[in-house]
């Protein structure tokens, strides 16, 4: 039992009902239904269970109260651990202080000791370098003493520099007299000396990488006029032999350069961003502008179109290396001017990027006119030059040079993609080689030359050709109308231009006088290029609508009266010709024109096929038959509107049905069907205008039954 309840409370969860039934099966097991249950045996297991419980509460009651003094006497010692601590800090931090304020008094007396010192020993010194000076003086001035040998000790190198130096600054000082002149030759000449003695050993410690006497050298120009002489020549040993293969890439190795040479100038020279701007200069100028001028020349001196695009690529290339390069230097830190490496970039390139926009724009303009000439051959046609010839006359030539209405490969997708990516080229380029005011004005040109080639140069006269090559009003054979070919390659044209605008070219001009000027010309562009469309499109459908007229005026005015009673289950077949003539100019039309352009040309051509139904029906008079064979037609014609894709055209024509069924209508009825349907809504002058082409309008009395009131 005992166990059972231990077991009980070691598990994770305790659960007294588990516990319950556990007992109370142990105890009976599991028997608790049968007659010889005993309850007595029951309570005493629960009451030794409850017993062991108590037991257990008592003990663990006990362990609580033992870990808590044994954690109040933990507690008690670290309190008394922290507080002793806590003095012990406050003593140290209390003697730190006192500590650093006899540091301080100490540092200031020993200051104040130094200035004491150094007042007292400098007097001394300059006595001892002005009485040192003064003997050598005394023997350059005297005129008979031989000075020619003095300082020609190499050991004395350094003492032999620090007095001609003194000597050079103290014969400036005196006037331009006889007296002194041959004196101020001997020391100038022995300054120079000495000068180039100086620049022979620093260069001599460079070649033997002998930091320290070099260091030493450098510090002993710095007091004379060589010393710009010594930066210069330590710049030409570190240039030495670096750039001479010819294979080395000069944008990756002058970072190599930096980086090799820049801890070497911050060890020997006290003000080392100098000494950097100094060979970064000599560098661009003496390197990288040479080498871009070896790079570049040679693509001038043929300036062919091959060449040309050859140069300005080279150019962009070798640019945006050096930016590249400027931008990674500027990094280092190599000097206090931000605009330091860019001056010095834009030197290199000066001279380029000064006629740079000219060639591009040139060599844009004669690509341009390369595709133009290519596709021109490529259609069969020599490309006419525009000089001296009007749009007129280029398209009159074609016209008599050719058998076919439109040769649809003249409007080459590939010369708008062509002449697209080369504008881009030339975008991408002029971004990078133009700034400001500029750059705007050169992305103009660029842009308008690409809607004068491909919007005037071949757009516009493409769809001029193929305007002139519709046939005329009235053809009497099925006109083939391929400038909705025309119409579908001008509009994906006009859609290439307008998402590169959009996309790549709009947020290049923004805010600039370059934007308002390039809107302008480009909605001239494409309203030209609208205009010549609806232009074609009226002679199109005018064509069409044409020979649907000359179908039409096939059937004549007794068809619609025959004189004996006709069976009729179908329409007419001027009707089913009509119909079929329609279904492949719409057919035509949809695998041409897309869109909003599809929708308004199938809208202009329902509403002028119903203008020429309708006006077919008013050419002729019809009895009953007559009436049944047009009322025939019409349902055709109706079922075949439903192609123009109009809400128009379909309400439309359902009017001019059920007008026309009123050529069949029973009179006694007809009072009736005019007040019904699509006809409520019309006027009776309309009304009576259909029912007077009926045979029997007057015998019937027809009139008299419209006009009456209901």
């Amino acid at each position: 039992m005992e166990d059972l309840v231990l077991a009980s409370l070691d598990s994770a969860v305790f659960d007294v009902d588990n516990l319950i039934e556990n007992i109370a099966y142990k105890s009976t097991d599991g028997n608790v239904i049968n007659e010889d249950f005993d309850p007595t045996l029951l309570e005493g297991k629960f009451r030794q269970a409850m017993s062991i419980l108590q037991d257990y509460q008592v003990q663990t009651e006990q362990n609580i109260k033992h870990l808590e003094e044994l954690c109040e006497k933990e507690r008690n010692t670290w309190s008394n651990s922290v507080a002793q601590l806590e003095e012990l800090y406050q003593s140290t931090y209390t003697g730190q202080q006192e500590l650093e304020m006899r540091i301080s008094v100490i540092s200031t007396k020993v200051i104040q000791i130094g200035h004491q010192l150094e007042s007292k020993s400098n007097p001394r010194q300059q006595l001892v370098d002005a009485r040192t000076t003064a003997k050598y003086l005394e023997r350059f001035l005297d005129a008979n003493d031989d000075v020619s040998l003095m300082f020609q000790d190499a050991s004395k190198l350094e003492q032999a520099a620090h007095i001609i130096h003194q000597l050079y600054n103290v014969l400036q000082e005196l006037p331009d007299e006889a007296k002194f002149t041959d004196a101020k030759t001997k020391v100038k000449d022995r300054y120079m000396a000495i000068e180039e003695e100086l620049l022979l050993e620093f260069s001599r410690a460079q070649v033997r990488n002998d930091k320290k006497a070099m260091k030493k050298y450098i510090k002993l120009l710095s007091k004379f006029k060589g010393h710009n002489d010594c930066i210069q020549n330590f710049i030409t040993d570190c240039l030495k032999g670096y750039f001479d293969n010819p294979n080395i890439d000069i944008f990756n190795s002058i970072p190599q350069l930096f980086v090799k040479v820049s801890e070497l100038i911050n060890e020997l020279f006290d003000q080392p961003e100098k000494v950097t701007e100094r060979l970064i200069i000599t560098v661009y100028t003496e390197k990288l502008a040479p080498y871009v001028r070896n790079q570049l020349d040679p693509y001038l001196r043929n300036p062919d179109l091959d060449n040309m695009e050859k140069y300005l690529q080279t150019l962009y290339t070798l640019y945006k290396k050096a930016t590249k390069l400027s931008n990674d230097l500027q990094t280092q830190k190599i000097s206090d001017d931000p605009a330091f490496l860019h001056k010095l970039n834009q030197h290199v390139f000066k001279s380029y990027l000064k006629t740079y926009s000219k060639y591009e724009l040139n060599c844009l303009e004669e690509k341009f006119q390369v595709h133009l000439e290519r596709v021109e051959s490529s259609g069969g046609q020599r490309r006419i030059k525009p000089t001296g010839l009007s749009i007129t006359d280029i398209i009159q030539q074609r016209l008599l040079n050719t058998t076919d209405q439109v040769d649809e490969s003249r409007f080459s997708p590939d010369l708008a993609a062509a002449l697209l990516q080369d504008c881009k080229t030339a975008m991408t380029r002029i971004t990078t080689l133009s700034e400001g005011s500029e750059a705007s004005e050169n992305i103009l040109q660029c842009f308008l030359r690409l809607l004068n080639a491909l919007g005037n140069q071949h757009i516009d006269t493409e769809l001029q050709y193929s305007l002139q090559a519709i046939p005329g009003p009235e053809p009497k054979q099925e006109p083939d109308i391929r400038f909705f070919y025309a119409i579908s390659q001008t509009n994906n044209s006009i859609q290439l231009i307008e998402r590169y605008f959009v996309m790549d070219i709009a947020s290049l001009l923004l805010g600039t006088q370059q934007q308002s000027q390039l809107l302008q010309s480009k909605e001239k562009v494409f309203g030209q290029l609208e205009e010549l469309i609806n232009i074609g499109v009226d002679k199109a459908l005018l064509c069409i609508i044409g020979y649907a007229r000359n179908i039409l005026n096939e059937q004549k005015r007794s068809d619609f009266k025959p004189e004996n009673e006709i069976n009729i289950s179908e329409c007419s077949p001027i009707c089913k010709r009509v119909v079929r003539s329609l279904d492949t100019q719409i057919v035509r039309l949809e695998q041409t024109v897309d869109g909003k352009n599809l929708i308004g040309i199938l809208n202009e051509f329902g509403l002028r096929f119903h203008r020429l139904i309708t006006d077919h029906v008013f050419k002729f008079e019809y009895n009953i038959s007559g009436g049944l064979m047009i009322l025939q037609d019409i349902s055709e014609y109706k079922k075949c509107s439903k192609k123009f894709r109009s809400s128009t055209v379909d309400q439309l024509f359902a009017i001019l049905h059920a007008l026309v069924n009123l050529l069949v209508v029973v009179p006694d009825n007809l009072r009736q069907v005019i007040t019904e349907g699509h006809l409520a809504s019309l006027t009776r002058d309309i009304i009576e205008s259909f029912v007077q082409l009926r045979t029997d309008y007057k015998s019937a009395r027809l009139h008299a039954m419209i006009s009456s009131d209901q």
